[in-house]
């Protein structure tokens, strides 16, 4: 081997190994160099802090509020204690704001001026909190304060004091992983040329056409998948789902929490892209009932409550699995028209490819409903020695493989369910044959209650009823669905108007079991109902 040829073959190698350390620069160097900075103080401010350049580490965990360019930070420990202070990003230029916002629960280091806040941000951002939360304490109805308890309440955490971002020192180390991916091969190609003697002029077009290839291979179904997402209104988008169809792999991932579940979903389908995940946009409102209309077809109706959002509705039909419809809320990802991502950008739709796996309500082919909604109890931590399964994933694994509601409950009762978020949650099931349960878990016990319907509160006879959210919605629903539950797909729509809530019903959804189809209203406007088939979506 000529002298030539070794160096070559010493280059080559020391290139591969470049692109080794890239790939894992872009999975683990902002971690790395995380822990070489320190957390802020907020505990400990004094006088003459005020007006200095701090830097700090900081988990992103943000609320936003109607101040431009502004939102409360968390800072702390999320686990135990903490406080949010006001951020200020406005002196970021627009590539770094978006940073931030897609780095959600993830560190990042930042560098600001430290600030008190002054009266008029104070006063916006008071009447910010109260403008979101007073419609969510006037809901409740087993309230033991009173509004201005309450508003002392939700300010406690607050502390009186600004950063003013002036850059985010924490690099985006994410494009390393395709770069040092990319540069290991092309290295790769080049030493086995040089070891082995071959012609560079056969092997380099190889080379450069693999390069284009094989990440149109790997993307192939997201590609598609974004392709598919056609907005049908303001705020209400349609998608096919093409890429997230590993419900089995999402199932068996054991995860335990919302972040473990997002977590999953990153490294299977994002390939480690950090994804902007709102966790208060999973605390859920809701109502939901079943009927039937008076030629016989089953109805599964919906109110989806709580925050400001957009929606996407997904069509998903994964080989193994069976067909469904189903919708997500975009504002979990931080994408809407309130959100930091628009759902018209390619990342927005980059995200949107997630959403299959966060539905949370739809039907399948079989005829069978389910949804999930919100009751305000502990966590649920079944422990019965059988696998974890988060409760959002439910749906998910309900739509597609289960092709009754005998079938969803004896899914459901093959693992231990978890919930997140300070919360639990029900499941409302129906299916074609007039079937329909309430599924509650209650004192590490799965719950199986017939009811046509329910809102926030247990519907299961004994110790636990009505706890919750308690409130007139289900005896409204009861009164119009009256002792026979015949109504037509128009009185059933009307039924959710008269259970709404003016300020927090974000969607309505009247799915007919039979057609396969799904009506909706958005933010309440019952004078614009879109009708969707399963046909016109595949």
């Amino acid at each position: 081997m000529g002298k030539r040829n070794k160096k070559a073959i010493i280059i080559t190698a020391a290139v591969m190994f470049t692109g080794i350390l890239l790939t894992l620069a872009g999975f683990f160097g902002n971690w790395f160099f995380g822990l070489f900075t320190k957390s802020f103080d907020y505990r400990n401010i004094q006088p003459e802090d005020l007006g200095k350049n701090i830097e700090t580490d900081i988990y992103i965990y943000y609320e936003n509020i109607d101040l431009p360019d502004k939102v409360t930070q968390f800072v702390g420990d999320l686990n135990g204690d903490g406080a949010f202070i006001l951020v200020d990003l406005s002196a970021l230029s627009e590539s770094d704001k978006e940073f931030y916002y897609s780095y959600f629960l993830h560190h990042v280091t930042v560098t600001g001026t430290l600030r008190a806040m002054d009266d008029a941000e104070f006063q916006e951002l008071t009447e910010s909190l109260y403008r979101f939360y007073d419609p969510v304490f006037e809901e409740r109805t087993d309230n033991k304060l009173t509004l201005e308890e309450f508003h002392r309440y939700l300010l406690e955490p607050y502390i009186p004091y600004c950063i003013e971002i002036n850059s985010i020192g924490s690099f985006n180390w994410t494009p390393f992983i395709p770069a040092g991916i990319i540069i290991f091969l092309l290295s790769l190609v080049l030493e086995i040329c040089f070891v082995f003697k071959l012609k560079k002029r056969f092997v380099l077009p190889v080379v450069y056409g693999l390069m284009i290839i094989i990440p149109t291979v790997m993307l192939f179904n997201h590609i598609r998948t974004i392709l598919s997402v056609k907005k049908v209104t303001d705020g209400v988008y349609t998608m096919k789902n093409l890429e997230c169809t590993d419900t089995g792999g999402m199932l068996d991932s054991g995860s335990g929490s919302v972040t473990d579940l997002i977590n999953w979903i990153m490294d299977n389908h994002l390939y480690g892209v950090n994804i902007n995940f709102d966790e208060s946009n999973f605390r859920i409102g809701c109502a939901a009932f079943a009927a039937t209309t008076p030629e016989g077809d089953h109805l599964f109706g919906r109110n989806f409550d709580y925050p400001e959002t957009d929606i996407v509705l997904i069509h998903s039909n994964p080989e193994g699995a069976y067909e469904s419809i189903g919708i997500a809320d975009l504002g979990v990802l931080g994408v809407g028209q309130t959100y930091p991502l628009s759902p018209d950008s390619p990342i927005g739709k980059m995200y949107m490819v997630i959403t299959p796996y966060l539905v949370v309500d739809g039907i399948n082919e079989k005829g069978v409903g389910a949804g999930i909604l919100e009751l305000n109890m502990e966590e649920t931590h079944q422990d019965n020695g059988k696998p974890d399964l988060l409760i959002f994933c439910a749906i998910r694994g309900i739509l597609d493989n289960c092709a009754s509601v005998d079938e969803a409950l004896a899914f459901l009762d093959s693992y231990d369910i978890q919930s997140d978020l300070n919360a639990t949650y029900h499941l409302f099931l129906t299916d074609r044959t007039g079937r329909y349960v309430v599924v509650e878990w209650l004192g590490n016990e799965m719950v199986v209650t017939e009811q046509h319907s329910c809102t926030n509160s247990v519907i299961a006879p004994g110790e636990y009823y009505d706890m919750g959210d308690p409130d007139e919605r289900i005896n409204i629903i009861d009164n119009c669905l009256g002792p026979d539950g015949i109504v037509s797909e128009q009185e059933a729509m009307q039924i959710l108007d008269n259970a709404k809530s003016e300020k927090l019903t974000e969607w309505s959804c009247v799915y007919n079991l039979e057609n396969f189809t799904v009506n909706i209203c958005i933010d309440t406007d019952y004078e614009h109902v879109y009708t969707f088939s399963v046909g016109e979506l595949r």
